[in-house]
C-alpha cells in the first residue's frame, strides 16, 4: 500500500462522524455559464454563523487541511479533483463560493472559481482565484463523480 492510502485510510478512521450533522451535495453541472447560474441561484443556502454545528465543522475543516493539501501537492499521481470553499467579497457583499482547487502558492491555495456569483461582480465563473489556507471553509476531493473526503458543510 503505497504512503497517500495509507494516510488516506487512517483519516477516514479518524473522521470525527458524531460531528457530521450535514449530508453530501451532488456538485453542479457544468455545461454553460447561464445553466451554471441558474443552478447556483437555485441552491443558495443561507447559514446562520453562529450556528454551533456550523463553528464545529469549521474547526473540523481547518483541522483537516493538511490532509487536503497533502493530496493536493501529489495530485498529478493521485488524479483526484480538488475542491475548497471561501468566502469572496465585493464591497459590502460577500458569497461563499467554490473553487476547483489546481495548486498551492506558498499558503495559498490556487484554482478557478466553480460558481457564477449571484451579487458579486468583482468575480466571475472561472475566475483564476488565489486563498489563504487558513480562509477555507469546506474542501472536498473527488475521485470522478464519487465523494473521496470532505465536504463538510453540506445542506439537504
Amino acid at each position: 500500500m503505497s504512503f497517500n492510502q495509507t494516510l488516506f485510510l487512517r483519516f477516514l478512521v479518524a473522521l470525527p462522524y458524531a460531528g457530521l450533522v450535514f449530508t453530501s451535495c451532488k456538485s453542479s453541472p457544468k455545461t454553460g455559464d447561464k445553466e451554471q447560474a441558474d443552478w447556483d441561484k437555485a441552491n443558495i443556502v443561507q447559514v446562520d454563523p453562529t450556528d454551533s454545528a456550523y463553528r464545529q465543522q469549521l474547526k473540523n475543516v481547518q483541522d483537516s487541511i493538511g490532509f487536503f493539501v497533502t493530496l493536493l501537492k501529489s495530485k498529478a499521481e493521485n488524479h483526484f479533483d480538488f475542491f475548497a470553499k471561501a468566502e469572496f467579497i465585493d464591497g459590502d457583499k460577500a458569497e461563499h463560493m467554490w473553487f476547483s482547487a489546481d495548486s498551492l502558492v506558498g499558503n495559498k491555495i490556487a484554482g478557478l472559481l466553480d460558481n457564477e456569483p449571484v451579487e458579486l461582480k468583482n468575480v466571475i465563473y472561472k475566475d483564476r482565484v488565489t486563498i489563504d489556507l487558513k480562509d477555507i471553509e469546506d474542501w472536498a476531493i473527488y475521485d470522478k463523480d464519487s465523494l473521496v473526503a470532505g465536504n463538510f458543510i453540506t445542506y439537504e
